[in-house]
């Protein structure tokens, strides 16, 4: 241990020296971190009635095979105007993926758009480095397309659109939803965590964060950092801190085409951003992650619910399960 304290020491005292820059792949051009790139949050103090609508999804898996797997999705919205809640709103399914002659068939209950697509697991896309993709990560997958069509159905009486993570298209199908959610120009991101590096091996949050402070800026945003060129990835990259009192710093992205006041989103979320339950991150945010979250408990009552209809045919459905839940029986063994 005291060997690897040293490590960490190592990381601690670690200098910055010289130019430095953000290190992305090959479809973003770097450009020099510089003092000059920061630039105050203006807090914009007119009454305006803009409404700003966060959303995000969560999801769990109830019960997964070698073959097969079932989940819910729950995806949902809360509106703010003027610092307050005006509404909220979600909704939700059940979601079934089957393997099939090597693919994987999505059913949803009740139907959605994702009804009958098809994923194949050794696409690069979705491949865990050698290994084909597992049937249950196509939940997940399905929720980022459920938050996609859902931001786009009740686009229409807001003035913005904060989405939890980023505006990049990840995964087969996913640009067909974002591209339809672009069309509305009033799209935004900030990702809750970031795990990009500069030049020099510094996280850039760490980076901009001890750099910002040789500032005279309470809050700011940074940009630009990197030209983009990717074709799948229709956006400007910014790096936000929403509070002057706050050690965090988040990557934002706003949709390249984007209609709206960019002064006055980056306003609305330093007003949001003021709650000391997590200083400096937009409450909204924090909001409909509780809102739309599926916890472990509830993941249990529905696993029960499922067994209890099922009869007396759970036994032998069960032994569908016993391919992939060895390490949860290992997790709960006590001495």
């Amino acid at each position: 241990m005291d060997n690897l304290v040293k490590e960490l020491r190592n990381i601690v005292s670690k200098k910055d020296v010289g130019d430095d820059y953000l290190l992305m792949n090959s479809k973003y051009a770097p450009l020099k971190i510089s003092q000059e790139n920061f630039h105050e949050i203006r807090n914009i103090t007119s009454n305006s009635d803009s409404k700003i609508m966060f959303v995000d999804g969560g999801n769990s898996v109830l019960f997964e095979s070698a073959e097969f797997c079932i989940g819910i999705i729950r995806v949902g919205s809360i509106i703010y105007t003027n610092n307050k809640r005006l509404s909220r709103n979600k909704e939700e399914f059940y979601i079934f993926i089957r393997e099939d002659n090597g693919k994987f068939i999505v059913k949803t209950y009740p139907d959605k758009s994702f009804n009958n697509m098809i994923f194949n697991p050794d696409d690069e896309l979705l491949k865990n480095g050698i290994e084909k993709c597992g049937v249950s990560r196509i939940v997940s997958i399905i929720r980022r397309f459920a938050e996609l069509e859902y931001a786009y159905i009740h686009s229409k009486d807001v003035d913005f659109i904060l989405l939890d993570g980023t505006m990049e298209a990840r995964y087969p199908l996913e640009d067909k939803y974002l591209d339809k959610l672009l069309l509305t120009k009033k799209v935004c991101a900030l990702s809750k965590t970031c795990t990009l590096v500069t030049k020099n091996g510094l996280s850039i949050t760490k980076k901009l964060l001890d750099l910002g402070k040789t500032s005279s800026l309470n809050s700011w945003t940074y940009y630009p950092i990197v030209t983009n060129n990717n074709p799948k990835h229709l956006a400007e990259l910014y790096f936000v801190k929403l509070n002057k009192k706050s050690d965090y710093v988040f990557r934002f992205e706003i949709q390249k085409e984007f209609e709206g006041d960019i002064q006055e989103i980056f306003s609305i979320l330093y007003k949001n951003s003021n709650d000391p339950i997590f200083l400096g991150y937009p409450y909204g945010l924090i909001d409909i992650d509780q809102y739309v979250r599926v916890s472990d408990e509830e993941t249990k009552m529905l696993q029960t619910k499922f067994s209890t209809k099922l009869g007396k045919e759970w036994n032998e459905f069960s032994k569908h399960l016993n391919s992939t839940n060895a390490h949860s029986i290992l997790d709960n063994i006590r001495f």
